[in-house]
């Protein structure tokens, strides 16, 4: 419909184009026309007496012979008193002296027709050089009653063109629409039958035309979006249940040996002793996961704070002294920074990696908690153990839920990292993990050093 009403108007607009060009090229042949009949019969008045043969010839016979052609002309030769001296055959009839405007009292080099029904009149004053011989004026008319008639027929020809230009555009239109978009069905088709089970899937892979490449290749990229998605939100699902179980199915079988017969309150002391630990290791994974989730949809920005780095490490070292000198390990801060961050949110990442450096850090160890300035704005705090270190193999996958360097260790979730990854995308920053196996493991967590104006989205 819109490219039908374009050609209509573009059509509309070159006929109006071209028809007020042809009448007005019509109308300034017959005006010169008109003028240089008047000019010529004019000059002869001028150089000659009325009654030459001069003056009879254009006054009749060329009014004549125009009169008997398509464009009939006729000439009129007036006195002062407006008496017809001369005038072309058949003209007082159609034409009389009153309908022509008035000529001017003097002479004029140029004369300006008027348009009258169908007839282009004018007049004009003429005086004699011979003698004293009183100004005669000159009438002269054009019918353009034929010009008007092939104007009509323009116009209708004008007006069939416009209506087949609409129909034959509206036609054309809709074939060209339906092509174009026929493709974009095939994309709609295509995309239906992507499930959960096929979104693998890509919709690139198949030659679209050009103009529809950059729409195929953003569906693309969402359904890589969707299929990461969905795979994390598998492997977090098979995680969860699978740390979750283990758990549940201690408390299910210390409650079911505790039943099996009559104990004694030691006993059953003892169940519930044990069964309140793994109720703490639920509560703890079910806060981290909450903590988690609640960072991913990021609904507020964290209370960002200047923060002086020493002291929030030493408070961390304080907190973990007394767990540090049981297991026979030496805790130590150094170096100086300032940093912009959320008080709590740092302790909390700060303490989840001394948690992990200090699980895996032999007796008569050392942990370092440093705070270093970096290049330009960028602040880092480092948890620098002397422990086992880590094997290459398992560093990239550091910091995803639920993973573990050792499975077999009953301690801990493996959230830990996760959520101090978390924490630093929420401040616009990044968890890094150095480790040689055998040396030790460095966690850096690294500042940025820029104002947060809105919340970060975790990827």
């Amino acid at each position: 419909m819109y490219y039908a009403i374009s050609a209509f108007l573009l059509l509309g607009a070159a006929s109006a184009f071209l028809y007020s060009g042809l009448e007005r090229s019509m109308d300034r042949e017959n005006r010169d026309y008109l003028r240089q009949k008047m000019q010529v019969l004019g000059h002869i008045l001028r150089q000659q007496p009325f009654n030459s043969r001069g003056v009879e010839q254009e006054v009749w016979e060329e009014a004549e012979v125009s009169g008997r052609s398509q464009f009939p002309f006729f000439l009129r030769v007036l006195d002062t008193q407006r008496q017809v001296l001369m005038e072309s055959r058949g003209m007082a009839a159609k034409l009389p002296v009153a309908v022509f405007p008035s000529s001017e009292s003097a002479e004029s080099s140029s004369w300006h027709p008027v348009r009258r029904d169908d007839y282009l009149l004018s007049s004009a004053t003429v005086s004699p050089e011979a003698g004293a011989a009183a100004p005669l004026e000159i009438q002269a008319a054009l019918n353009v009653n034929s010009e008007e008639g092939l104007l009509g027929i323009y116009r209708r020809d004008i007006v069939v063109v416009l209506l087949s230009g609409l129909l034959t555009s509206g036609a054309i239109g809709a074939v060209i629409a339906r092509r174009g978009l026929r493709p974009i069905a095939d994309i709609a088709r295509a995309t239906e039958g992507i499930g959960v089970q096929h979104l693998e899937q890509r919709i690139k892979s198949r030659p679209w035309p050009k103009e529809l490449m950059s729409l195929a290749g953003a569906f693309d990229r969402m359904l890589d979006r969707l299929q990461d998605a969905f795979g994390r939100l598998s492997q977090f699902s098979a995680d969860l249940a699978h740390e979750l179980r283990n758990p549940i199915n201690n408390l299910i079988g210390e409650a079911q040996v505790a039943l099996s017969r009559e104990r004694t309150p030691a006993v059953y002391t003892k169940a519930l002793q044990s069964s309140l630990e793994e109720y703490g290791r639920l509560a703890r994974m079910i806060d981290s996961m909450l903590f988690l989730a609640q960072a991913e949809q990021a609904s507020a920005a964290p209370a960002m704070v200047p923060l002086e780095a020493r002291a929030e490490l030493q408070a961390v070292c304080d907190f973990y002294q007394a767990l540090a000198e049981e297991q026979g390990v030496v805790l130590a801060c150094e170096g100086q920074a300032r940093i912009l961050a959320d008080p709590m949110l740092l302790r909390r990442a700060l303490s989840n990696l001394l948690s992990n450096a200090l699980k895996y850090t032999r007796p008569g160890g050392r942990v370092t908690l440093r705070a270093t300035d970096g290049p330009g704005a960028t602040r880092t705090l480092s948890v620098i153990d002397s422990g086992t270190g880590i094997a290459p193999e398992h560093l990239p996958k550091l910091g995803d839920r639920f993973y573990r360097v050792d499975p077999s260790r009953p301690n801990g979730a493996g959230l830990g990292l996760a959520i101090a990854r978390s924490i630093m995308t929420l401040h616009r920053g990044r968890l890094t993990i150095d480790s040689t196996e055998g040396k030790g493991t460095t966690a850096s967590l690294v500042f940025s050093g820029e104002r947060m104006s809105e919340p970060a989205q975790i990827p």
